[in-house]
């Protein structure tokens, strides 16, 4: 009897992580008016993101993100695991604008350095701008060590990450680990892509 209390415990407690889980993914970002093109990538899904600094003390994030991107203008939004809006990302050739859901502005140049505010480390968005199409970033120099058996890169390294692609579906990985170690700092950063439907 005890067992199935237990377990029932459990499988109450697992049905409410997964709740909070599918609450933390942000609605699709749709394409403004006149913009959709055949290059436009959108997904949504779940990060976390672990960082161990040199000295042993490690700080945690986690949430959902919705992406798009048409080849030259970037969309990001990022949640937290209760699904409020921590920012939006936008950016275009040569500049990048971070808006906080309090509604303070942040721009630069690179994206890369927009999320890091929010999340508090450096993010590769320049490069998942490829990776989340199964494929390397075209002008920066990688090491394929492998690939599936349709050509599409499975563990690679590149811009100082080393990058594992799984479960692929029309649009490329569902699963993507990053990980980097610079200046005795390891970053470590997955992605749950929700499958094209």
């Amino acid at each position: 009897m005890i067992r199935c209390v237990r377990l029932g415990r459990a499988v109450a407690a697992a049905g409410f992580v997964a709740l909070l889980a599918a609450c933390a993914a942000p609605a699709p970002i749709q394409a403004p008016p006149g913009a959709e093109t055949r290059e436009a990538l959108s997904r949504v899904g779940r990060f976390a993101l672990r960082v161990e600094e040199a000295g042993g003390k490690q700080h945690a994030v986690q949430g959902g993100f919705a992406w798009r991107d048409d080849g030259s203008r970037l969309a990001l939004d990022l949640v937290s695991p209760l699904g409020a809006t921590l920012a939006r990302v936008e950016a275009g050739p040569g500049e990048a604008v971070l808006r906080e859901s309090n509604g303070r502005e942040t721009r630069a140049g690179d994206p890369d350095a927009l999320v890091g505010i929010v999340l508090g480390n450096d993010i590769p968005v320049s490069g998942l701008r490829d990776w989340l199409r199964g494929r390397v970033a075209p002008r920066v120099a990688a090491n394929v060590a492998r690939r599936d058996e349709l050509g599409r890169p499975l563990v690679f390294e590149q811009a100082g990450w080393h990058v594992t692609a799984q479960q692929y579906d029309a649009l490329g990985p569902t699963r993507l680990h990053m990980a980097r170690q610079e200046g005795g700092q390891e970053v470590d950063l997955r992605l749950v892509i929700s499958p094209d439907p």
